[in-house]
C-alpha cells in the first residue's frame, strides 16, 4: 500500500478548510465537482448554540481531474450564527450511473434557541429540532439545477411538517450521513441518514430511499426501520452510518458508537449491521472486530468504506486506536484496514497509518477525521480529503486541508 499526502487548500488564519462530497459529473472523463466548507469559531455562542459556525462555503469545479479548480455556483455566507434564521450544510452529490442525473442532497436547519434541548450531546446537534432534508437534481452536468425540494416520504400521513416516520419539523429532526450514496440492481437509491427523534433514545441511524418517476424527472422517497442502540453499547445512539454494498446484493453498515464517558463501565466502538432487504430492515448490532476477536478500539468519530475497483476488495477507513477510549478523542492515527463485511472483521495485518499526530505537537485533540472521499479514474487511487485540525492549537483554529492518495493491489 502506497500513501502520499500534499496540502490541498492552505486555510486563512483562524479558519479551518474541509473538502469533501467529490463527485465526477460525466459517465467518462475528468470533470470532478466537491464541496468546500470554512469552518470558525462562533464568536458569541449563547448558552447551547453552535461553538463553531461556517462563514463561507461554496462549489468548485476540476475539469482537470483535481489539478486545478473553478468555483461554480454562488457562495454561501453565514455573517451572524448567533442571530435566528435558516441555514444550510454544504451540499452532498451523487450521480446516477443509470440515467446521467446528479443529485444534490442538502441539510436545513434553524438557529431557534426556544428549540434547544439538552438531549444535544454536542453542539453539532443543538438545531436538532428542526434539521430537514433537501435534495435538487440537475440533468446537465451541475450546470443547473431544478428546484430544491423538501424530502417527504410517500402516503398521505406525511406533509413538509411530518416529514418522514416519526419526523416532526419543530419537534426533531433528521441528516444525510456519509458518502457513499448505493443504487441497487432494482433502481433504489439509498442515502444513510441519522434522526434525533428526542425520544430518549440518542441518534438512529437508517437509509433514506429513493425511487425515480417515470420520466426520471423527480424522486419519490421512504425510509428504513431506524437503527437503535441500546444503553449498554453506546451513550449517544449511533451516528455517522457508513454503507457498503457487498457481493450478494446485501448491504453493510458501519454505526458511530460512544462510550460511557462518565462511568466507563463500556468503551466507545464502531458497531455494524447488515440489511438483507433493500436497506429496509438491519440485523442486531455487533461491534467491530479484528479478525483475531479482539476489539477494534475506535473513538466516536467518522469512518467509511472504499470498494476498490482494483481488486474489489472492501476497506475501511476511520481512527484506531492501541487501548480504549470512551469519549471521542484522541482521533488519531488515522488507519485503512481491508474488511470482511460479511463477518463484520478487519483483518488486523491490513491495518495502515495514514497519518497521526507528530511526536513534536502538543495539542493532544488535534484529529485527522472527517474527510471527503472518492477513488480517482485516473490511477484508481483512493483520495482523502481533510483538514489536519488544528495546524498548532485550537485557540488558534486554524487547519490547512491536505489531499491523500492511497493505492492498493
Amino acid at each position: 500500500m502506497k500513501i502520499t499526502k500534499e496540502l490541498h487548500i492552505e486555510a486563512e488564519p483562524h479558519m479551518a478548510v474541509y473538502a469533501g462530497s467529490q463527485c465526477y459529473t460525466q459517465a467518462a472523463g475528468t470533470e470532478l465537482i466537491e464541496s468546500i466548507r470554512l469552518e470558525a469559531r462562533n464568536p458569541k455562542p449563547a448558552p447551547n448554540t453552535f461553538g463553531y459556525y461556517t462563514p463561507e462555503s461554496y462549489q468548485r469545479l476540476s475539469e482537470d481531474n483535481g489539478r486545478t479548480w473553478r468555483l461554480i455556483g454562488q457562495r454561501y455566507h453565514e455573517v451572524d450564527p448567533s442571530r435566528p434564521g435558516e441555514f444550510e450544510f454544504p451540499p452532498g452529490f451523487f450521480r446516477d450511473p443509470d440515467n446521467g442525473a446528479i443529485i444534490k442532497f442538502i441539510l436545513k436547519m434553524e438557529n431557534r434557541p426556544e428549540w434547544n434541548h439538552p438531549e444535544s450531546f454536542s453542539d453539532a446537534g443543538t438545531y436538532g429540532r428542526s434539521q430537514r432534508l433537501f435534495y435538487g437534481i440537475s440533468h446537465d452536468h451541475a450546470r443547473t439545477w431544478g428546484p430544491l425540494k423538501q424530502v417527504i416520504a410517500g402516503g398521505s400521513e406525511f406533509n413538509a411538517e411530518h416529514w418522514g416516520p416519526g419526523l416532526f419539523y419543530g419537534r426533531n429532526g433528521g441528516q444525510y450521513s456519509v458518502e457513499p450514496v448505493l443504487k441497487l440492481d432494482d433502481g433504489t437509491i439509498l442515502h444513510a441518514i441519522v434522526v434525533n427523534l428526542f425520544d430518549g433514545h440518542r441518534y438512529q441511524s437508517g437509509f433514506l430511499r429513493g425511487h425515480w418517476t417515470a420520466d426520471n424527472s423527480d424522486l419519490q422517497w421512504d425510509f428504513s426501520n431506524y437503527i437503535r442502540m441500546e444503553a449498554n453499547q453506546s451513550s449517544q445512539g449511533c451516528c455517522e452510518p457508513a454503507p457498503a454494498l457487498m457481493n450478494d446484493g446485501r448491504i453493510f453498515m458501519s454505526l458511530r458508537c460512544c462510550g460511557d464517558r462518565e462511568t466507563k463501565k463500556f468503551p466507545s466502538l464502531k458497531y455494524w449491521v447488515i440489511s438483507a432487504d433493500g436497506g429496509l430492515t438491519f440485523s442486531a448490532p455487533q461491534p467491530l472486530a479484528f479478525d483475531d476477536g479482539t476489539p477494534v478500539w475506535s473513538p466516536s468519530s467518522m469512518a467509511k468504506i472504499w470498494r476498490a475497483s482494483v481488486n474489489g476488495r472492501f476497506y475501511w477507513i476511520g481512527n484506531i486506536l492501541d487501548q480504549p477510549t470512551y469519549s471521542a478523542y484522541p482521533r488519531y492515527p488515522l488507519c485503512i484496514a481491508e474488511l470482511i463485511p460479511e463477518q463484520g472483521v478487519l483483518i488486523r495485518k491490513s491495518v495502515t497509518v495514514i497519518d497521526t499526530k507528530p511526536p513534536e505537537c502538543r495539542e493532544e485533540r488535534r484529529r485527522y477525521t472527517n474527510f471527503g472521499m472518492y477513488e480517482d479514474r485516473q490511477t484508481s487511487e483512493l483520495v482523502l480529503t481533510l483538514p489536519v485540525q488544528p495546524r498548532t492549537d485550537w485557540a488558534d483554529f486554524t487547519a490547512d486541508c491536505y489531499r491523500y492518495r492511497i493505492a492498493v493491489q
